[in-house]
């Protein structure tokens, strides 16, 4: 089995709360993270070995134990390995994530985001990227697709 960097965000990812709206609590405290969406991503990390590297601007809120505690209680059936560094220079997640694998240079990876500053990456990384829509999330889908990707 090949291992691939799965470069994961968690808002319009996982995390499909309206802006508009506060997001709704799970019963340990943090946000909810949609059930189709978890039970997509889980059909996606059955496939292959993946590291799972957040994204997220969340990632500055919490120690990776805390996040696999939270991805543990959402079912979720692979550990964050780690966080994308913090660049204060990045004016954008297109920006973070070019930093990121200049620095970390990963052979295989694929990129789960509903950042629209991603469109503007090169094709053979572009052609890395799943991009969701913020309250569809990882969807059915997205799921196609990123099968289509890894395979």
């Amino acid at each position: 089995m090949k291992r691939i960097t799965l470069i994961l965000d968690l808002d319009g990812v996982l995390i499909t709360t309206p802006p508009w709206k506060a997001d709704e609590m799970d019963f340990d405290g943090y946000s909810k993270f949609n059930q189709s969406c978890i039970d997509n991503l889980n059909e996606l990390l059955a496939l292959t070995d993946f590291d799972i590297w957040l994204s997220s601007t969340r990632r500055t809120m919490k120690s990776i134990e805390e996040f696999n505690l939270i991805f543990a209680n959402r079912n979720i059936k692979k550990p964050v390995l780690g966080f994308l560094p913090e660049y204060t220079s990045c004016a954008n997640r297109k920006e973070e994530i070019l930093r990121y694998l200049d620095e970390f240079k990963p052979e295989n990876y694929l990129i789960l985001d509903d950042d629209k500053s991603l469109n503007g990456l090169d094709n053979i990384i572009k052609d890395r990227l799943i991009l969701t829509q913020l309250m569809k999330g990882f969807s059915q889908e997205q799921l196609k697709l990123a099968i289509e990707k890894i395979t």
